[in-house]
């Protein structure tokens, strides 16, 4: 008799295993919390240190100011005109239509130069801009410079700016903007402005450049020559011409400038750029008086010989300065007047370094810190080695009543902006 299981399937139970939470070990806690509090510390005092090391290398190089270059140029040749006369010769054949096309040319050419042209207005205290003048531009005129990042440069005449206590630049969509002096040389009569680059509106810098600046060491006579700015009683003022001559110089304090005369008429009391045919600044006339004649014609400074001031100026740094005008004498000169070769003391400015240290006209200067300068150029050149506040020492030669006898100074150097 079988058996029947009465209880049915077996049933399994299956271990089920309850993982308990540690109980918190306070004391272990406290000792973690103070070991990150303490790294946290570390970090912050460690960062703060860095901070404090970079921080002002880090300032110097985001608000650095790049140092802005102009080339020098070369010297001119010994005889231009005649390597050009050798040059071969062809027959032109001209129509009206080919005048008309060249001046379609040259217009062209002077529109675009005319982009870095502005015209500064300055005010004294009491004195008030009109709505007319801001929008005319009715002052001197100014060209923009090679300039940096932040500011536009600007070059204009110094008397147009001086005793001002309010200095605007309008441009040439009429858009007005404040500028601060940068820099000046008071030799030269000539000042260069900064205008803060985030005045100027996006349209106007899209209707502006900045000049180029040729060589005027290649300019010779015939060269055909535009002429914008304030030059002939107005302002926006355009002029076409010939270089007339290359020869003439003026000598003002430590310097020698060669000039560019040219046949464009143009006002005494003018202020404006002469461009060559490339659209390249050539000369300017924004320089001091003694470079103006009676002649009722344009004569410009040349630019290749100021383009080592105008690189200082527009970096913000002083020309250097000794107030002294002199003369070349020549072996022709020295043999036929019986004088020591050198520079020839014409004039001495008053309260010019040159003067506290004792130099006198009729002195002829030799050698400056011990190397040789015979000509005012040399005389110069060697001058923008140094800084103002630098001592050098002068060699000269002094009449006396046994001939000359070598005499030597002392001289402590400033600058040009402060004549």
């Amino acid at each position: 008799m079988s058996m029947e299981n009465k209880e049915g399937p077996e049933k399994f139970s299956f271990l089920q295993e309850v993982i308990k939470e540690k109980p918190l070990n306070r004391k272990k806690l406290m000792h973690k919390a103070a070991g990150l509090a303490a790294a946290g510390i570390l970090f912050g005092a460690f960062a703060s240190i860095s901070f404090c090391v970079f921080q002002p290398w880090v300032d110097e190089q985001l608000n650095a100011e790049e140092e802005i270059t102009i080339p020098k140029d070369e010297e001119p040749e010994e005889h231009p005109q005649e390597a050009k006369a050798e040059e071969e010769e062809r027959e032109p054949e001209l129509t009206l239509e080919n005048f008309e096309e060249l001046e379609r040319a040259m217009y062209q050419v002077a529109a675009e130069a005319n982009k870095s042209i502005v015209s500064v207005t300055s005010a004294g205290e009491d004195d008030n801009w009109t709505e007319e003048e801001r929008k005319e531009g009715t002052g001197a005129c100014g060209v923009i410079m090679p300039s940096n990042s932040r500011e536009y440069l600007i070059l204009t005449m110094g008397s147009a700016i001086k005793d001002a206590e309010q200095i605007q630049v309008t441009f040439g969509d009429g858009a007005s903007c404040d500028a601060a002096v940068r820099k000046k040389d008071a030799v030269l009569g000539i000042a260069v402005l900064a205008v803060d680059r985030n005045q100027v509106s996006d349209s106007t810098k899209s209707q502006i450049q900045e000049a180029v600046l040729g060589n005027s060491n290649m300019t010779y006579k015939g060269d055909v020559v535009i002429a914008l700015g304030s030059l002939f009683g107005y302002s926006k003022g355009m002029g076409y011409g010939i270089i007339s001559s290359n020869k003439n110089t003026v000598s003002v304090a430590d310097r020698v400038y060669r000039l560019l005369d040219t046949d464009i008429p143009a006002s005494r009391q003018g202020s404006g750029v002469l461009f060559n045919i490339d659209g390249e600044v050539i000369g300017f006339t924004f320089a001091a008086e003694q470079v103006t004649d009676e002649s009722s014609t344009l004569r410009v400074l040349a630019v290749s010989d100021v383009k080592e001031e105008l690189e200082k100026l527009l970096n913000g740094n002083s020309v250097p300065y000794i107030g002294i005008v002199g003369t070349n004498v020549t072996d022709e000169i020295a043999e036929a007047q019986k004088l020591p070769k050198g520079i020839y003391i014409k004039e001495i400015e008053a309260d010019s370094p040159g003067m506290a240290a004792g130099v006198q006209c009729g002195d002829i200067i030799t050698a400056m810190d011990g190397d040789p300068v015979v000509t005012v150029k040399a005389l110069h050149n060697k001058l923008l080695t140094f800084q103002p506040g630098d001592e050098v020492k002068l060699s000269a030669k002094r009449l006396g009543s046994e001939g000359y006898v070598e005499i030597s100074y002392t001289v402590v150097i400033g600058g040009a902006e402060k004549k």
